[in-house]
């Protein structure tokens, strides 16, 4: 087989790689996207039909470029392609007043939130649980619970903005290999190959945006440090939809007392099917690769969350379940991203994992991926991102 070249491969197309494809094609670059799948999927980390999205970002203040600058494009796609991408549903944030567990590697979530908000002069409110009760009676909070309150915050479909960013890729130039596994790739003098279970190709650069493969395409010292993690999505019938529609409830993340006993909560978004998603997110479990995740979801997983955590905090969902679908997080020690180049090849750039809060940024990343690519540099401030981190934490810990 002849080889193609390229100006830019990416491998993955989730919510990196395809915005990542989508940039660097609309600067007139000649890229090659490359998937295991057939984008948008439901087997990585990229689907569910909702994701958050907020303009003050709790977890720090290095994601606030990325969250402004994402949902400036979400908005430019909306315009381009005639689809609605983003929903702005508000967004609450609920926690009690004191000792709430950890969330995003903050103790107190809301407050970090409002902190932001302050700085960037974000429109928010700080609400007691008398008034949330009173603007969303079918929500069940204790005395001790706040809220963290965004109206300007919302919700996105994440297959229509994967498939969105896919499709005017190619309209611009882009060509994409689905059900194509990279088995690896070699860093040369003059550029990049990549070698797959169908062909090989070459390329002047390589971004890396694998997802919860992406150790598969890593060195061993900074494989060791991510670990992925089995999220399920669940979906259960309302007792009436309207209360759930995106005017009438906010997305919610609910942070309680324990780690294990947090929700989150989305507004009504599935199309033609009444069904209100609920989630927890679990980190008892990791494995050091997809292939060992489990894709069944078990009754007493559903019959937990409905009973401990979803009935008990909010009213109006029967028990019912409509769907169940596994997601996958790929974990860092610290809960940031990896965005950075590869540590024997500026010719390649690497991007993921994103823990478990990335595709509200994910818009952003892809432009900055195809501008660290395709011209070198960053338009924003990724030290905090760095594979550097990874490996002193790994050298630390095999010293310990």
């Amino acid at each position: 087989m002849t080889e193609a070249h390229y100006d830019l491969i990416v491998v993955g197309l989730g919510a990196m790689g395809a915005a990542t494809l989508y940039q660097a094609a609309r600067r007139g670059a000649r890229v090659l996207g490359i998937d295991r799948f057939d984008p948008p999927h439901h087997l990585g980390s990229s689907h569910g039909d909702t994701r958050i999205t907020r303009q003050a970002v709790g977890e720090g203040e290095m994601y606030m470029p990325f969250i402004k600058r994402s949902n400036a494009i979400w908005r430019e796609l909306e315009a381009i392609s005639g689809r609605e991408l983003y929903v702005e549903s508000g967004g609450l944030i609920v926690a009690p007043s004191e000792g709430a567990a950890d969330f995003h590697a903050h103790g107190d979530f809301v407050a970090a939130s409002a902190d932001i908000a302050r700085k960037y002069g974000i429109d928010h409110e700080i609400l007691d649980a008398n008034e949330v009760r009173r603007r969303y009676p079918n929500l069940m909070l204790r005395p001790q619970d706040r809220a963290y309150y965004e109206s300007g915050a919302g919700v996105l479909r994440p297959e229509a903005c994967i498939q969105t960013q896919l499709e005017l890729a190619v309209q611009a130039g882009a060509v994409i290999q689905r059900n194509e596994t990279v088995a690896d790739y070699q860093m040369e003098a003059a550029g990049v190959r990549v070698n797959t279970d169908k062909g090989s190709y070459r390329a002047d650069r390589l971004v890396l945006a694998a997802g919860a493969w992406i150790a598969d395409l890593l060195p061993p010292e900074v494989r060791r440090s991510l670990k992925v993690h089995r999220q399920v999505f669940y979906w259960f019938e309302p007792q009436d939809a309207r209360v759930f529609h995106p005017e009438n409830f906010p997305f919610l993340i609910w942070i309680a007392d324990a780690l294990e006993d947090f929700i989150s909560a989305f507004p009504m978004m599935r199309d033609g099917i009444p069904a209100v998603k609920v989630m927890t997110e679990c980190y008892k479990h990791a494995a050091d690769h997809p292939s060992q995740i489990d894709r069944r979801v078990k009754a007493e997983e559903i019959a937990h969350i409905y009973h401990q955590l979803t009935a008990p905090r909010i009213k109006g969902l029967r028990e019912r379940l409509v769907d169940a679908v596994v997601c996958l997080y790929t974990v860092t020690p610290d809960g940031h991203f990896v965005i950075d180049w590869h540590p024997q090849s500026e010719r390649v750039v690497i991007a993921s994992p994103c823990s478990g809060h990335g595709f509200k940024h994910s818009a952003a990343v892809g432009e900055t991926l195809a501008q660290m690519a395709l011209e070198g540099n960053a338009p924003f401030d990724i030290s905090a991102f760095t594979l550097a981190r990874l490996t002193d934490a790994g050298a630390a810990g095999d010293s310990a």
